[in-house]
């Protein structure tokens, strides 16, 4: 999207969400915000800026980099309320930022990207931080290796970063199990954090992450994957091709589509094929009125994975008596969706 002359707010959210992953200048961050048509001179006004000591560590704000690598994409809305709020920026709130120095000189906000950004739009030229220099045999590879390494042990408890984020920073860091899961969604066609250009929208990760055995290790936890990778990968395929003008796939829809197949190649009462399950879901999603979300919304809440699997077996393989056994479910489950339906 062309970022030159006014836009809309809704465009600079978009331009926002669309920056590519990699090394942007704040500065350049904020002039994308301030072409937002909506701002007006009052407001930008009415955000007062913060100024500092002598005494005190500051940095200035037009040589800092931010690395979406690992850091989270602004949310302009929430931004713009932190800074009504606050009637502009409150050094005593923000606090001071962290920053890192690469081998290459250029300076890295690893914590406080957003509160950089806030200072910037309240026209202030330097903000107080703290600073640490990269060993100089670090490579830039190795450095953002380590600065995701400190944001996601910084930020990683926070209520406020979601599961999604939590693994792109666990990707960034070089964590295996990230890694691992970032080839499944590619072959899936997913695009979770910008990892995937345009594939597909995901909600729910926390739940696909979980099934498929790769979400953070806590304690040693055993690693139980309840799905497998091959039958996600083919579940979400199949997903795409039967609502091909979907932007998303549902979470619990395609981890209970993946068992569905699983179910199916294991029974010794049903021979089903790969394409005969993903003729039939394109039949089905042909209906009008059936949606990815008719399977899934009438589903039990502390079994979403066996009731939209009974789900997809009775309204989508048409199996009828034989849902109930492969699903799992007990009569007062099927009794439950039943009295949804």
């Amino acid at each position: 999207m062309a970022t030159t002359g006014k836009m809309t707010f809704d465009e600079v959210n978009t331009a926002l969400k669309n920056l590519p992953l990699g090394e942007h200048k704040l500065i350049d961050i904020v002039a994308i915000i301030l072409k937002c048509e909506t701002f007006k001179e009052e407001t930008l006004k009415s955000f007062v800026e913060a100024t500092f000591g002598k005494g005190e560590s500051v940095v200035k704000l037009d040589e800092l980099y931010v690395d979406l690598n690992y850091q989270r994409k602004l949310k302009l809305k929430n931004l713009l309320r932190n800074l009504k709020t606050s009637k502009g920026f409150s050094k005593e709130k923000a606090g001071h930022i962290d920053v890192a120095v690469r081998s290459n000189g250029k300076k890295f906000v690893w914590d406080g990207f957003r509160r950089s950004i806030m200072a910037l739009l309240c026209k202030m030229t330097e903000i107080a931080a703290s600073t640490y220099n990269h060993a100089d045999e670090f490579d830039s590879k190795k450095a953002r290796r380590y600065e995701a390494e400190l944001f996601l042990a910084r930020n990683a408890k926070n209520e406020v970063m979601g599961a999604a984020e939590i693994f792109f920073a666990r990707y960034a860091k070089g964590e295996d199990q990230a890694k691992k899961m970032a080839s499944v969604l590619h072959m899936a066609n997913i695009n979770v954090c910008g990892l995937k250009p345009g594939g597909k929208n995901m909600g729910g990760f926390a739940f696909v992450e979980k099934s498929l055995g790769y979400h953070e290790i806590i304690d040693e936890e055993a690693i139980k994957k309840t799905i497998t990778d091959d039958d996600f990968v083919f579940a979400s395929n199949a997903i795409q091709t039967a609502w091909s003008k979907d932007i998303s796939v549902g979470a619990y829809l395609v981890i209970a589509l993946a068992n569905t197949r699983a179910v199916l190649r294991k029974s010794d009462n049903t021979n089903f094929t790969d394409a005969d399950i993903e003729n039939k879901l394109v039949s089905y999603a042909g209906v009008k009125g059936n949606s990815q979300k008719s399977l899934t919304e009438n589903r039990i809440s502390n079994k979403p994975l066996e009731s939209v699997t009974y789900i997809i077996l009775r309204d989508v393989m048409k199996l009828n008596g034989k849902s109930k056994k492969l699903s799992g479910l007990d009569d007062e489950d099927i009794d439950l969706i039943e009295d949804q339906d």
